[in-house]
């Protein structure tokens, strides 16, 4: 999931760099930029380098900065922490219900599209966190029922050794 991020996170910084654009007389230089989705996931680049305390403080930052406006790009940057920053601070239940109040009407179209690709990576790593703890709750019942059926074969086996030691004594008195 990080490498998704980081793969959209350079393709992001590489259209912020300048393009020439070719006519047929002459050239003229423009200025291309993302309107900050780049710089969002740079910033997050940065963030999850961070020591655990000052990873603490920018979701603190980043939540007052939301507070104080609460436009697409204040949403995207603190659901892009808590949906894939470090532990001390995911909360990727409360990112998705944040990706979820975005103002499609104010968004970008590259807002809308980190807001989307982040609701699946959210949803992907739910559904396979379920998924683990699903197939965890089977192999733990398989064990259980495996060393079931191993305490009754032993069982088995052992009640089988006495009926086998009761015959031997009894076929040894026919014979005399």
């Amino acid at each position: 999931m990080r490498n998704l991020l980081l793969v959209f996170l350079v393709t992001g910084l590489n259209a912020c760099q300048p393009v020439t654009v070719q006519q047929v007389e002459h050239s003229m230089p423009v200025e291309v930029r993302v309107d900050g989705v780049g710089n969002w996931l740079e910033e997050w680049h940065r963030v999850i380098a961070l020591p655990e305390d000052q990873l603490i403080l920018t979701l603190k930052y980043r939540e007052l900065e939301f507070e104080q406006s609460a436009n697409p790009e204040t949403r995207l940057r603190l659901a892009l922490v808590l949906a894939e920053g470090p532990q001390p601070v995911r909360d990727q239940a409360r990112a998705l219900e944040l990706l979820k109040g975005l103002d499609t009407e104010q968004a970008s179209d590259s807002a809308k599209a980190l807001a989307a690709l982040l609701s699946q990576v959210i949803e992907e790593q739910k559904w396979s966190i379920n998924r683990i703890t699903g197939l965890n709750r089977e192999l733990k019942d398989t064990h259980l029922h495996a060393e079931e059926l191993e305490r009754q074969m032993r069982e088995l086996t052992t009640i089988e050794q006495n009926i086998q030691e009761r015959e031997l004594p009894e076929s040894g008195e026919e014979d005399r």
